[in-house]
């Protein structure tokens, strides 16, 4: 018996070396126990010594799921859904869980019910890589310069906070699949909102649920007593949605802070803070209200309902006011902006997870609607966006470009290009803009300038030859119909008739300026960020690039009547994906 026991041993061995060449100083995980509990179903349980940081988890995508646990001197650290490759060769990519935390401790991990000829937990490797070092930010439709994770699925952003000169950015991340399922928080850092760096997962599922999206902010008077005399601590607010962990009660809410920048995290020992009040209450905003010296968040209720809480303290919150009916859903925002940049004059924005937000007023005590429901973005890969706090000066937003689809790759879902939010006087009122922020100039490379010209229904003109491009455009429109432009084998159709503009499944109002249309078209590999009138319709779409797409051309076309393109620049774009692997 035990030589039977060494031979699969060194025969598992070898296929693991095999499948992972290239590796050094990896051991793989050794079964001790396995007992049936259906059939077919087998529960499986293997002891591991963490004696590296990352444990390898081969995944197949679209097969069959297992509940696992990681258990570590009695206490479950570590419970997820997972599609467990059944063997090396039908590995999709690795997911490297990582247990530095447990370093030098016995763990066991559970299969709760396993095929009785899956092999998957004979193949699970303890290494200090991650095992995608030679293929990760190479995918064929990896995002070149909008953050999309090294692996795994996500969706919201959440916890979105600058300190000390670093953007943090937190986003729902299943890191055991590239469909939807246990929901932590995911995080990256970045000094320029482009070139960013994974830290890898921040805060996990514990006894009370996943944990579902929320907000972070830096409690610069240590009102929560959480930060030492040393350190000013960072805070975070989220959502636990305990059914989804198959036990714990409907949502609630979770208090998190971390005392070294950001780095680590913990949580609130008394958590949860705020208790379910109604349905699926979720989604806090946090920011501090100097005038009444607390702090606030916009929570929402059901429905189109929300309610704005108050807390000194952000652990004892009280409601002070609900915000019923406002046409919105979802992930809220509540933020106060200048007008037209005079900070004597400033309006309240609350936002909604589907983008129409509402302008008022607010003291902290009620907020007080003045215009309706009003609608900036527009196309169906646009949600649940949420805006930086502790930005002085700058309101950055940032979207999950929802919808999105990139089959046979490691990772699923993206983010838009962070937008610098401004609210403007126009004819039809205060309206709120959104543009991308100017660090995104960081990343032109080549520049194109096209003089004046007319456009008739044959225009076409070289350009520049990349599939990463900024675009700024003024076309004077008022002897023209429509307009078809091509670009990168992406087609924008201008009904100047309607005033639309028709792409991809996306109909969306065109803002005329003196009969001009002013526009800024951004495109990375697998979308499109259309900006009209300085921001104030905007459009998002997802795409699929095609092998036939020609570069370095473009039709700019006018039907019926004479357009002129009265100016057009054109950058090609540097791939802030890490510089040793950029695409080339």
């Amino acid at each position: 018996m035990q030589q039977c026991r060494l031979a699969c041993f060194v025969l598992s061995l070898g296929v693991l070396l095999f499948c992972c060449a290239g590796w050094d100083h990896e051991s793989i995980a050794q079964d001790t126990a396995s007992k049936p509990v259906n059939k077919g179903k087998t529960k499986v349980c293997r002891e591991l010594l963490l004696n590296f940081r990352y444990l390898c988890l081969p995944v197949k995508t679209g097969g069959e799921k297992t509940w696992m646990k990681m258990v570590v001197e009695g206490k479950t650290v570590r419970e997820f859904l997972i599609e467990l490759a059944p063997n090396p060769r039908q590995t999709d990519f690795l997911v490297p869980l990582d247990v530095s935390a447990w370093k030098g401790q016995k763990a066991t991990l559970i299969a709760e019910a396993i095929a009785n000829d899956h092999d998957g937990l004979k193949h699970l490797v303890l290494s200090d890589k991650r095992g995608d070092e030679k293929t990760v930010w190479r995918e064929k439709y990896r995002p070149q310069f909008h953050f999309s994770p090294r692996h795994g699925w996500t969706n919201d952003p959440n916890g979105l906070v600058f300190f000390d000169g670093q953007y943090h950015l937190f986003y729902q991340h299943n890191p055991f699949g590239v469909t939807w399922n246990n929901m932590t928080w995911g995080h990256a850092v970045s000094r320029d909102l482009f070139h960013w760096h994974e830290l890898g997962d921040a805060i996990w599922p514990d006894e009370l649920g996943t944990i579902f999206s929320g907000s972070a902010a830096v409690d610069w008077k240590n009102t929560s007593g959480l930060g030492t005399n040393a350190t000013v601590p960072l805070v975070a607010l989220f959502t636990y949605n305990g059914p989804s962990m198959r036990y714990g009660t409907r949502t609630t809410q979770g208090l998190a802070w971390s005392n070294d920048g950001g780095m680590t995290w913990k949580k609130y020992p008394g958590n949860p803070v705020m208790k379910n009040i109604i349905g699926g209450n979720r989604d806090p905003k946090i920011f501090w209200h100097e005038p009444t010296s607390s702090w606030m968040t916009p929570l929402y209720m059901s429905g189109n309902d929300y309610a704005i809480f108050r807390s000194p303290d952000l652990k004892n919150w009280r409601k002070v006011c609900d915000v019923p009916a406002l046409g919105c859903s979802e992930c809220p925002d509540l933020f106060e902006l200048p007008v037209d940049g005079d900070k004597t004059k400033t309006k309240w924005v609350f936002w909604g997870g589907n983008g129409l937000y509402v302008l008022g007023s607010f003291d902290g005590r009620s907020f007080v609607r003045e215009s309706p429901a009003l609608q900036m973005k527009w196309g169906g890969n646009d949600y649940a966006a949420q805006t930086y706090s502790d930005t002085p000066g700058r309101r950055i937003q940032i979207s999950w470009m929802q919808g999105g689809r990139y089959p046979g790759m490691p990772f699923n879902q993206q983010f838009s290009v962070p937008r610098e939010l401004t609210l403007k006087s126009t004819p039809e009122g205060i309206r709120l803009c959104a543009n991308p922020v100017a660090e995104l100039k960081l990343l032109r490379r080549e520049h194109l300038q096209i003089p004046r010209r007319p456009i008739d229904g044959k225009t076409s003109f070289e350009t520049v030859n990349d599939e990463l491009l900024d675009i700024e455009a003024v076309i004077d429109v008022r002897e023209s119909e429509c307009i078809r432009w091509e670009i990168n084998g992406r087609l924008f159709e201008f009904d100047l008739v309607r005033k639309e503009v028709k792409h991809a499944d996306a109909v969306v109002p065109i803002i005329m300026e003196n009969g001009r249309i002013r526009l800024r078209l951004v495109l990375d590999r697998t979308s499109t960020e259309l900006f009209i009138a300085g921001g104030q319709t905007q459009l998002t779409a997802c795409f699929l690039p095609e092998n036939s797409c020609q570069y370095g051309e473009m039709k700019l076309r006018s039907r019926y009547l004479t357009a002129v393109l009265e100016r057009m620049d054109v950058w090609s774009l540097k791939s802030s994906l890490p510089t040793s692997l950029q695409q080339k």
